[in-house]
Protein backbone atom coordinates (compact mmCIF):
# COMPACT_ATOMS: atom_id res chain seq x y z
CA UNK A 1 0.00 0.00 0.00
CA UNK A 2 1.19 3.87 -1.10
CA UNK A 3 0.19 6.90 -0.53
CA UNK A 4 -3.27 7.64 -2.17
CA UNK A 5 -3.20 8.55 -5.72
CA UNK A 6 -5.94 10.45 -7.22
CA UNK A 7 -8.84 8.22 -7.19
CA UNK A 8 -9.97 6.13 -10.21
CA UNK A 9 -12.38 3.73 -10.91
CA UNK A 10 -11.68 0.84 -12.29
CA UNK A 11 -13.99 -1.49 -14.56
CA UNK A 12 -14.62 -4.99 -12.20
CA UNK A 13 -12.79 -8.17 -13.21
CA UNK A 14 -16.10 -10.75 -13.36
CA UNK A 15 -15.68 -12.03 -9.94
CA UNK A 16 -15.71 -15.92 -11.25
CA UNK A 17 -13.23 -15.87 -13.54
CA UNK A 18 -11.07 -13.63 -11.40
CA UNK A 19 -11.28 -16.39 -8.33
CA UNK A 20 -10.91 -19.30 -10.59
CA UNK A 21 -9.04 -22.89 -9.18
CA UNK A 22 -5.76 -23.92 -11.23
CA UNK A 23 -6.24 -27.71 -9.09
CA UNK A 24 -8.56 -29.65 -7.07
CA UNK A 25 -7.38 -30.35 -3.62
CA UNK A 26 -9.73 -32.61 -2.80
CA UNK A 27 -9.04 -36.11 -1.66
CA UNK A 28 -6.37 -37.44 1.34
CA UNK A 29 -2.87 -36.18 2.48
CA UNK A 30 -0.05 -37.38 4.77
CA UNK A 31 0.54 -33.95 6.69
CA UNK A 32 2.74 -32.74 9.44
CA UNK A 33 -0.24 -32.66 11.97
CA UNK A 34 -1.40 -36.28 11.33
CA UNK A 35 -3.32 -37.85 7.88
CA UNK A 36 -5.66 -34.94 6.77
CA UNK A 37 -8.62 -34.82 4.40
CA UNK A 38 -10.09 -32.57 2.27
CA UNK A 39 -13.41 -31.34 0.49
CA UNK A 40 -14.26 -28.74 -1.99
CA UNK A 41 -17.27 -27.19 -3.06
CA UNK A 42 -16.04 -23.70 -6.53
CA UNK A 43 -13.45 -22.26 -4.40
CA UNK A 44 -14.56 -23.33 -0.93
CA UNK A 45 -12.11 -25.86 1.32
CA UNK A 46 -13.14 -27.71 4.38
CA UNK A 47 -11.10 -30.91 6.32
CA UNK A 48 -10.20 -32.36 9.24
CA UNK A 49 -6.78 -33.86 10.34
CA UNK A 50 -5.69 -36.07 12.70
CA UNK A 51 -3.84 -33.63 15.36
CA UNK A 52 -6.45 -33.18 18.38
CA UNK A 53 -9.65 -33.37 16.07
CA UNK A 54 -8.42 -30.92 13.70
CA UNK A 55 -10.61 -28.72 11.36
CA UNK A 56 -10.06 -26.76 8.29
CA UNK A 57 -11.87 -23.82 6.38
CA UNK A 58 -10.63 -21.97 3.83
CA UNK A 59 -11.06 -20.62 0.42
CA UNK A 60 -8.50 -20.96 -2.56
CA UNK A 61 -7.30 -17.87 -4.59
CA UNK A 62 -5.42 -20.08 -7.45
CA UNK A 63 -3.41 -22.56 -5.55
CA UNK A 64 -3.42 -21.08 -2.61
CA UNK A 65 -5.96 -21.45 0.48
CA UNK A 66 -6.15 -19.24 3.01
CA UNK A 67 -8.28 -19.87 6.05
CA UNK A 68 -8.25 -21.29 9.59
CA UNK A 69 -6.91 -24.69 11.53
CA UNK A 70 -9.39 -25.19 14.67
CA UNK A 71 -9.00 -27.82 17.22
CA UNK A 72 -9.83 -28.91 20.51
CA UNK A 73 -6.15 -28.29 22.30
CA UNK A 74 -3.27 -26.62 21.68
CA UNK A 75 -0.45 -24.76 23.21
CA UNK A 76 -2.42 -21.35 23.26
CA UNK A 77 -6.16 -20.41 23.84
CA UNK A 78 -7.36 -17.58 22.24
CA UNK A 79 -9.65 -14.87 23.55
CA UNK A 80 -12.76 -15.43 20.61
CA UNK A 81 -14.13 -19.24 19.50
CA UNK A 82 -14.16 -20.12 16.08
CA UNK A 83 -16.95 -22.65 15.16
CA UNK A 84 -17.03 -23.64 19.05
CA UNK A 85 -13.55 -23.71 20.02
CA UNK A 86 -11.05 -21.64 21.77
CA UNK A 87 -7.96 -23.09 19.95
CA UNK A 88 -7.45 -22.10 16.68
CA UNK A 89 -4.99 -20.09 14.17
CA UNK A 90 -4.61 -19.11 10.36
CA UNK A 91 -3.12 -20.64 7.75
CA UNK A 92 -1.96 -19.88 4.12
CA UNK A 93 -1.00 -22.91 1.89
CA UNK A 94 -0.03 -23.87 -1.60
CA UNK A 95 -0.83 -26.54 -3.05
CA UNK A 96 0.67 -28.51 -6.35
CA UNK A 97 -0.26 -32.12 -7.76
CA UNK A 98 1.94 -33.95 -5.14
CA UNK A 99 0.84 -31.57 -1.74
CA UNK A 100 1.43 -29.05 -0.41
CA UNK A 101 2.99 -26.67 1.56
CA UNK A 102 2.44 -23.16 3.69
CA UNK A 103 2.62 -21.93 7.01
CA UNK A 104 0.22 -21.44 10.12
CA UNK A 105 -0.32 -18.83 13.50
CA UNK A 106 -1.60 -19.43 16.35
CA UNK A 107 -5.38 -16.91 16.73
CA UNK A 108 -4.82 -13.83 14.82
CA UNK A 109 -1.13 -13.67 14.83
CA UNK A 110 1.77 -13.64 11.91
CA UNK A 111 2.14 -16.92 10.38
CA UNK A 112 5.69 -18.66 11.34
CA UNK A 113 5.42 -22.20 11.33
CA UNK A 114 5.95 -24.75 8.62
CA UNK A 115 2.78 -27.28 7.46
CA UNK A 116 3.46 -29.27 4.29
CA UNK A 117 1.66 -32.42 3.25
CA UNK A 118 1.99 -35.17 0.07
CA UNK A 119 -1.33 -36.58 -1.37
CA UNK A 120 -2.21 -39.84 -0.83
CA UNK A 121 -5.07 -40.33 -3.15
CA UNK A 122 -5.92 -38.82 -6.68
CA UNK A 123 -7.92 -35.84 -7.04
CA UNK A 124 -11.62 -36.94 -7.65
CA UNK A 125 -13.33 -35.98 -10.97
CA UNK A 126 -16.53 -34.09 -9.19
CA UNK A 127 -15.58 -32.01 -5.76
CA UNK A 128 -17.26 -33.36 -2.75
CA UNK A 129 -19.63 -31.38 -1.09
CA UNK A 130 -18.18 -29.53 2.49
CA UNK A 131 -20.00 -30.29 5.89
CA UNK A 132 -22.63 -28.42 7.09
CA UNK A 133 -21.40 -25.35 7.95
CA UNK A 134 -21.08 -23.80 11.33
CA UNK A 135 -22.99 -20.57 12.76
CA UNK A 136 -19.48 -18.98 12.92
CA UNK A 137 -17.36 -20.60 10.09
CA UNK A 138 -15.56 -17.53 8.61
CA UNK A 139 -17.32 -18.55 4.94
CA UNK A 140 -20.34 -19.35 5.70
CA UNK A 141 -22.64 -18.23 3.02
CA UNK A 142 -24.61 -15.28 4.00
CA UNK A 143 -26.40 -12.34 2.58
CA UNK A 144 -27.87 -10.08 5.14
CA UNK A 145 -25.39 -7.73 3.87
CA UNK A 146 -25.39 -5.95 0.54
CA UNK A 147 -21.61 -4.09 0.05
CA UNK A 148 -22.00 -3.80 -4.02
CA UNK A 149 -21.59 -0.51 -4.94
CA UNK A 150 -18.61 1.93 -5.29
CA UNK A 151 -16.94 3.37 -2.18
CA UNK A 152 -14.79 6.35 -1.80
CA UNK A 153 -11.75 5.13 0.42
CA UNK A 154 -8.64 6.01 1.74
CA UNK A 155 -6.81 4.27 -0.79
CA UNK A 156 -9.10 5.46 -3.98
CA UNK A 157 -12.59 5.04 -5.09
CA UNK A 158 -13.68 1.04 -4.52
CA UNK A 159 -15.65 -0.95 -7.03
CA UNK A 160 -17.51 -4.14 -5.07
CA UNK A 161 -18.64 -6.40 -6.61
CA UNK A 162 -20.43 -9.70 -4.42
CA UNK A 163 -21.95 -12.97 -4.57
CA UNK A 164 -23.52 -14.29 -1.45
CA UNK A 165 -20.82 -13.64 1.01
CA UNK A 166 -17.83 -13.92 -1.08
CA UNK A 167 -16.76 -10.18 -2.53
CA UNK A 168 -14.08 -8.73 -5.11
CA UNK A 169 -13.43 -5.57 -5.94
CA UNK A 170 -10.98 -2.94 -7.68
CA UNK A 171 -9.42 0.58 -6.39
CA UNK A 172 -7.03 3.06 -7.43
CA UNK A 173 -3.88 2.55 -5.70
CA UNK A 174 -1.45 0.73 -7.45
CA UNK A 175 -4.35 -1.12 -9.99
CA UNK A 176 -5.49 -2.55 -6.38
CA UNK A 177 -7.87 -5.65 -6.07
CA UNK A 178 -9.81 -7.05 -3.12
CA UNK A 179 -10.84 -10.52 -2.58
CA UNK A 180 -12.42 -11.47 0.94
CA UNK A 181 -15.32 -12.75 2.77
CA UNK A 182 -18.49 -11.18 4.48
CA UNK A 183 -19.25 -12.88 8.06
CA UNK A 184 -22.37 -10.51 9.46
CA UNK A 185 -20.40 -7.31 8.92
CA UNK A 186 -16.94 -7.71 8.65
CA UNK A 187 -15.57 -8.49 5.69
CA UNK A 188 -11.43 -10.59 6.14
CA UNK A 189 -9.50 -11.03 2.89
CA UNK A 190 -6.53 -9.66 1.26
CA UNK A 191 -5.70 -6.48 -1.16
CA UNK A 192 -2.97 -6.88 -3.94
CA UNK A 193 -1.17 -4.49 -5.80
CA UNK A 194 1.20 -3.87 -8.79
CA UNK A 195 3.49 -2.26 -5.90
CA UNK A 196 3.90 -1.48 -2.64
CA UNK A 197 6.38 -1.05 0.20
CA UNK A 198 6.51 -4.71 0.44
CA UNK A 199 7.11 -7.66 -1.68
CA UNK A 200 5.94 -10.93 -0.29
CA UNK A 201 7.68 -14.17 -0.78
CA UNK A 202 4.83 -15.28 -2.51
CA UNK A 203 1.86 -13.85 -5.06
CA UNK A 204 -1.82 -13.88 -4.87
CA UNK A 205 -3.34 -13.87 -8.31
CA UNK A 206 0.31 -13.67 -10.00
CA UNK A 207 1.31 -10.54 -7.51
CA UNK A 208 3.72 -10.37 -5.02
CA UNK A 209 2.51 -6.74 -3.47
CA UNK A 210 -0.59 -8.07 -1.13
CA UNK A 211 -1.49 -8.26 3.16
CA UNK A 212 -4.49 -9.05 4.87
CA UNK A 213 -7.26 -7.06 5.17
CA UNK A 214 -10.37 -7.29 8.00
CA UNK A 215 -13.13 -4.23 7.33
CA UNK A 216 -16.36 -3.92 9.32
CA UNK A 217 -19.06 -2.00 7.35
CA UNK A 218 -21.61 0.03 9.19
CA UNK A 219 -24.41 1.30 7.18
CA UNK A 220 -22.96 3.70 4.36
CA UNK A 221 -19.16 3.40 6.22
CA UNK A 222 -16.57 0.99 6.95
CA UNK A 223 -13.56 1.04 8.90
CA UNK A 224 -10.74 -1.41 9.27
CA UNK A 225 -7.17 -2.06 8.78
CA UNK A 226 -4.54 -3.38 6.60
CA UNK A 227 -0.86 -5.15 6.99
CA UNK A 228 2.15 -6.47 4.92
CA UNK A 229 1.71 -10.12 3.67
CA UNK A 230 1.14 -12.48 6.65
CA UNK A 231 1.75 -9.73 9.30
CA UNK A 232 -1.76 -8.99 11.15
CA UNK A 233 -3.44 -5.89 9.99
CA UNK A 234 -2.51 -2.94 11.90
CA UNK A 235 -2.73 0.30 9.50
CA UNK A 236 -6.08 2.01 9.31
CA UNK A 237 -8.22 1.76 5.75
CA UNK A 238 -11.66 3.69 6.02
CA UNK A 239 -14.21 4.53 3.10
CA UNK A 240 -17.77 5.62 2.64
CA UNK A 241 -20.45 4.61 0.47
CA UNK A 242 -20.90 6.76 -2.94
Amino acid sequence: MRNIVPALVFSLIVMVAGLAQAVTVAGTYNSTEGAMTLRQQGDRVTGRYGNDNGELTGVLYDRTMDGFWIEDSSARRCSTAKNGRYYWGRISIEFTDSGFSGQWGYCNDALTSAWSGTRTSSPPRKAAPPPPAHNDDPFTIREELNIEGTWGSTEGDIRFRQQGNRVSGRYGSDNGEIVGSLTSQIMQGYWIEDSSSRRCSTAKNGRYYWGSIELTFDGDRFGGRWGYCNDPPTQSWSGQRK
